[in-house]
Parts: structure tokens; sequence; C-alpha cells
């Protein structure tokens, strides 16, 4: 599952999107995110093997020059968090890729946040590292933004080799919701260094010439080639209108014939989903359905690389409100592969018109399993608590536990097929009686099915009011975090 280096260690590659003060300003390749905020990143791992994994992080600068190694133990089933500016007081602020080198099997996220300044934005989102094996020479994105109902785009791109002195070439190319291309000839993104990261936002000029659609026609696919090296990326979403907000998913290198969504809102306290599936083959119709866990079902085509949205508040036959309206649903294709992405939001017209921050992405798992991992777990730490949000992906019903890597359980059973399981672990209170979790803590986690059943699952980062450390000064805000948990 990932590549051995000649330390015989396994790698993992990581994007840092950003560790800086945010510009504005027209670059080709800008070396900060163009979103606003005052950003600090955490890096998330969970050891899952048995045996204790010796790690090293190796931080790169926008040259590829290797600025900083940090090495830690990590015993086997557990995790650690790693809040750069604080672990590493060092490291000068600015916008750095990163390698996860292990000696075992390790997963991680990153959390990149702006939210501990006395003034705004403060803004969160979270995404997955991403396997070296995954890496490859062409990423897709299938929802980016040119001023979309005021929101915007970029893509952040990591070169995951580190022998290839001169680099690689990127370029880009766009596409419409029905698959045609935007772009007369491919957008040059020019050099990108060995083992560095570069970001090019929708707003730049480098994309001057590629006639991006903009307003609420500028939504589009992208593909994002590399000439020469396996390339890495994610894209950040963001908009300052009304209020900040900012979301963040993975480019895919590949499709798949099914996809899942753990975890898709309709009015459930006052959040809404989207559902963004895009057809990856460039010569290829996909025939896609979507089966919703009430066994609603949509059915369309896609013309190859064309994308399509589905905003489950406007189906009417979809459940809605706090008891029903958090649900799951099965996405299948034939005739091509897809990929998929959800993004959460807690819109005006669901909140009695008041503004609300939230917003947050995570990209439709495609590989299901019997055990899932979980690498990142808060239960009122720093103003934090998680909902893991776990889909029986089988038909019959099944129990699934969440095994603690301190060794505690939580189970809930008899979860239907492509039913969910919400494991919100707030204080233990009134509305969350079974969190076993006492006190402040950061874990990881595993989920398990009771007769092998298979199981996808996605972690939701927020806070609110009564959590310790929560501050109702900090509103409208934006601390949603949603990232895809890892099949085991």
């Amino acid at each position: 599952m990932f590549k051995r280096t000649v330390t015989a260690a396994l790698a993992l590659a990581i994007v840092l999107s950003s560790l800086a003060f945010s510009s504005r300003s027209a670059f080709a390749q800008r070396d900060t995110t163009a979103a606003p905020g005052v950003w600090q990143s955490a890096i998330l791992i969970q050891n899952v093997s048995t045996a204790s994994a010796d790690l090293s992080i190796n931080f790169y600068d926008k040259t590829g020059t290797s600025v900083y190694t940090y090495p830690t133990t990590l015993a086997g089933g557990k995790s650690v968090t790693i809040v750069v500016p604080s672990a590493i007081p060092t490291l000068a602020a600015g916008q750095y890729s990163a390698v996860v080198s292990s000696t075992q099997k390790v997963i991680a996220s990153v959390q990149t946040s702006s939210v501990s300044q006395v003034t705004g934005p403060w803004t969160a989102f979270a995404y997955e590292g991403v396997d070296s094996s995954n890496a490859a020479k062409d990423v897709f994105f299938p929802a980016n933004y040119n001023s979309y109902y005021t929101f915007f785009s970029e893509f952040v791109i990591q070169n995951t080799d580190d022998t290839n002195l001169s680099g690689t070439v990127l370029t880009a190319d766009f596409y419409d919701g029905t698959g045609k291309k935007i772009n007369s000839a491919a957008v040059s993104l020019g050099t990108l260094a060995k083992s560095s990261t570069k970001t090019y936002a929708t707003t730049d000029a480098v994309f001057a010439s590629a006639g991006l659609p903009s307003g609420n026609a500028g939504l589009f696919g992208a593909v994002i080639h590399s000439a020469s090296t396996p390339i890495a990326g994610i894209v950040n979403i963001w908009a300052t209108t009304p209020t900040n907000k900012i979301a963040s998913y993975n480019g895919a290198t590949a499709g798949a014939q099914s996809l899942y969504a753990p975890s898709l809102s309709n009015n459930y306290f006052g959040f809404a989903s989207a559902l963004t599936i895009q057809n990856v083959s460039g010569t290829a119709s996909a025939t896609v359905q979507i089966t919703y866990s009430n066994g609603v079902q949509e059915n369309f085509t896609l013309a190859p690389y064309a994308a399509q949205a589905f905003f489950q508040p406007n189906n009417t036959k979809l459940p809605s409100g706090n008891t029903g309206g958090s649900f799951t649903a099965t996405v299948t294709a034939t005739g091509a592969p897809i990929i998929g992405v959800v993004s959460y939001s807690a819109p005006a017209n669901l909140n009695n018109n008041a503004v609300i921050g939230s917003f947050a992405s995570y990209n439709a798992p495609s590989v299901a399993s019997a055990q899932v991992s979980i690498p990142n777990l808060l239960s009122n730490y720093y103003g934090y608590f998680t909902n893991v949000s776990v889909q029986n992906t089988g038909s019959t019903p099944t129990d699934i536990t969440l095994t603690y890597e301190n060794g505690l359980t939580w189970k809930q059973t008899n979860i239907a097929g492509n039913g969910v399981a919400n494991f919100i672990h707030l204080a233990p209170n009134g509305t969350s009686l079974k969190n076993p979790l006492s006190g402040p803590q950061s874990v990881s986690a595993v989920a398990s099915s009771s007769n092998n059943n298979l199981l996808v699952a996605v972690i939701q980062h927020n806070t609110i009011l009564g959590v310790t450390g929560y501050t109702s000064a900090h509103t409208p805000s934006d601390y949603l975090q949603v990232f895809t948990a890892t099949a085991k």
C-alpha cells in the first residue's frame, strides 16, 4: 500500500496547505493560500499496526529543500497529534509540503485552522494524507469554484518525487458539467520542484486565458497533469461573504464503480449537503444510480469528464429534520469509473435566516472494509467534539463498535443495511449519554462490524455552546472539519 524507500520505511505524502498569512495578489505560482486567515496546521498520525513504529516527518520548502525533520516513535495502535507551530517552533512561518516515513503502516490527516486569533476570520478545514501508491501523474478535482455563489477555490499540488532534480512540469485542463473542455489549450502551471508544493487559485493570472466560467456559472471540473513524476493534491474552497468559511477535499487519481456517502444531511440541525459525482473517463459515458438509505433513487448519465451535483434539500422524497434528516447513499456506475465529493453547509433558510459559517467537504469513499481506521477523534478537546458517521454498506443489519486506542468501546446495535451509526462525542450529558470518554481527549479508534459487513466512515469535528473551550465571541465562524476514514 505504501512505497518502500531505501531505508525500508513506509512513506505518506502530506500537503500542509498553509502556515502563513494569506495574500490575494495574482501569482502564476503562489507560495501561500489565497484564502484569508492566519493559519496553522496539525498533523494527526495513527499507527494501524500492532508493532511500534519509528516515524519521521520531513518538511520541504517551495524549492524542494528539506528544512526540518521531526522524529518520533509511536506504539502499535496509538496515535499522535503534532501541532506544527508549537511542536516545531524553529520552523519559519510559511507553506510547506511534508512526507511521513514510517517503519510500520500508518495513516494521517491534516487539520488547518485560523481560529486562535482575537479577530476573524475563524475558519478550519481538514483532509487526508495521501498514500504514496495513490499519487499519479493525473489528479482529478470534480468541484472547483470561480465566484460561484461567492465561493472560490485553489489547487494545492505536491510533487511526491524526491529524486528528480529537475522537478516536473504541470498543466491543467478544465471541463464543464456536460464534460465539454473549457480551455482550448492546456494551461501551463510551470515547474514544480521535487518534494515541493505550489498553490494555484482560480483567480490567479495563470488561468486568465483558460476561459473559466465565473459567477453563478463558475462551477467546473479539473485535471492537473504532471509530465514526469507522481503528484498529489487538495482543493481548498472558501467564501468571505456573508461570512468567512473554508473546506478542503483530496484530489483523486482513479475512479471506481461504487462510491459511498456515509453522511448526508437534509435540514439536520440546520445542515444541508450536496453530493457531486464526476466521470473520470475521457472516452466513455457512465450510467449512474444514487440509492439513498430510504430507498429513493436518482438515475442519470455522465458524459466523459462530466460532473453533476445533487443538493439533498431539493429532493422532496428524502427524509428531513433532526430525527431522519441524516442518512447515507450508495452510488454505482456502469460504463466508466466515477469519483465523488460531499459538501456540508448551514444555509440561512434552514436556520431562521441566521448567518452560520459552518462549511466542509469530504471525499466519497470507494473502498469498504469490515474494520475502518479513525485516525483522530476529539471529545471536549480544546473546544471540539467529533461525530463519527459509520455506514453499514451491507444489505443485512449489523452491530457497529468503536474501539478506542485506550481500550474503551462504544457499540451501537442493529444498524440496518445502508444505515448509519452516528457516534457523537459530546460530553456525557443528556444528548450523548453513551460517550465512554470522560474529560478532554484526543484519541484514535477502529470501527468494526459484528458480522463482517463492510463499513465506511467519515469524521466530523465541530464545536458548540457547552463544550469546554467554546467561545461564543467567535461567531459567525466555521469550525467544521470533515474528512474520510481509511479502510483497515
